[in-house]
């Protein structure tokens, strides 16, 4: 494979002496952990980083493309991508670069080389990417590389304080002519899919217009007020609850649940054993997922609002589901559980050979923080989107006293 026998040398600019690009070996790992830890102290959360076994697994995958810099026997850059062949999908992720090497702009050149060959093998049509918010520059290094920004993920990871990250997806042609359209939304989401159209648009793609669903005609009413909840069992059994889930997969509410590159490692499992949620739970930094699950409960507003209190005793401080773009009568239920949109990810799933849209929705168990995030002007519009949803949901209802 083109992308294991990767070897090229870059100018360092100090006295002629070469950087070498290469393939990360399983023999790197802990020299490619101590500069995580350089770079990022303790806070890094990515486990395929942290955990050593983890990280030379992958190495050795051919659903991991790993590059890292090497100069004077030092590791000083390491960025990788995973992939899913079956969905056509892949994911951008651990760009890291040494302090005294920042000039050379080994991030892009790292980015660059394994996105062209990807392409250019044609693994994937949709490649995505996570950016931090401490300073714009990731931001401005995926939108120079064709990623167009899709959204943000508010208040998402807690080490020493809360982390806002943003989402942007490079797309090739082909992916448009599979994708389902159109959407249909309600219309307190529709918004977001203009934002999202918006930042295509630069691209050179025209997102059809979705139609809109007004909430009285989604097909649920808002929840009764301190309605029951499911009472859940948590069963922290990684290797359980990942077999367990490729075993029985999704169905009910979560017929069509979908989140790239999430394994669960956690079971919600009701008293009744009638409701049966999987989780991806990240303790070092309060993020978790729901992934999907089975249950003879038909209001998803009733399981997420269970789910979530249930996460709450593991101090969980950010919970995340996505819903697809074609069932306003989840995307209100979501919205009716406190779970809030965030970001609009179109032709992200392949589903009986067409591209289906998501949208992203969270749900923060504190208080929203965000004194420290530095935002490129698109993903400024998709926090002003947000917060205008947190205050209808949070704040007018409050006021009002309507529910």
């Amino acid at each position: 494979m083109a992308l294991k026998h990767v070897e090229m040398l870059i100018d360092s600019g100090t006295e002629g002496r070469e950087i070498r690009v290469r393939n990360a070996r399983s023999e790197d790992a802990r020299r490619i952990q101590a500069l995580y830890s350089e770079v990022y102290g303790s806070s890094y959360s990515v486990s395929v980083v942290t955990d050593r076994e983890k990280m030379k697994k992958a190495i050795a995958s051919d659903d991991y493309f790993w590059l890292v810099g090497e100069h004077e026997g030092r590791i000083i850059a390491s960025l990788f991508y995973t992939l899913d062949r079956t969905q056509r999908i892949s994911k951008a992720l651990g760009a890291v670069v040494s302090n005294e090497y920042r000039k050379l702009n080994l991030a892009n050149t790292l980015m660059r080389f394994i996105l062209d060959a990807i392409i250019s093998a044609g693994w994937a049509d949709v490649v995505y990417a996570t950016t931090r918010t401490a300073n714009t520059a990731p931001q401005q290094l995926t939108e120079g590389l064709g990623f167009a920004p899709l959204g943000i993920f508010p208040n998402a990871h807690k080490v020493f304080e809360n982390e806002t990250h943003c989402l942007a997806g490079h797309f090739i042609p082909q992916s448009w002519q599979h994708r389902r359209a159109p959407a249909v939304l309600l219309e307190e989401l529709e918004p977001l899919h203009r934002l999202a159209g918006q930042s295509l648009a630069k691209f050179g793609v025209e997102l059809e217009k979705p139609e809109l669903v007004r909430a009285e005609d989604s097909g649920r009413e808002p929840p009764v007020k301190n309605a029951p909840q499911i009472p859940f069992e948590i069963i922290d059994a990684p290797h359980f609850a990942a077999h367990r889930w490729r075993a029985h997969g999704n169905s009910g509410v979560f017929e069509n649940a979908y989140v790239p590159f999430h394994e669960p490692n956690l079971i919600l499992l009701s008293h009744d054993q009638k409701t049966e949620i999987y989780i991806h739970y990240s303790e070092k930094d309060g993020y978790s997922a729901i992934l999907g699950g089975r249950s003879e409960e038909k209001d998803l507003s009733v399981i997420l609002r269970s789910a979530a209190n249930a996460l709450r005793e593991l101090k969980v401080s950010y919970v995340e589901h996505l819903v697809d773009a074609y069932s306003p009568q989840l995307q209100q239920q979501a919205l009716h559980a406190r779970f809030l949109p965030s970001a609009y990810f179109p032709a992200m799933r392949l589903h009986g050979g067409k591209r289906w849209d998501y949208i992203i929705f969270s749900h923060s168990f504190d208080m929203l923080d965000f004194r420290n995030v530095s935002l490129m002007p698109a993903y400024r519009q998709y926090l002003k989107q947000y917060l205008q949803i947190w205050d209808k949901l949070y704040i007018e209802t409050a006021l009002t006293g309507k529910k």
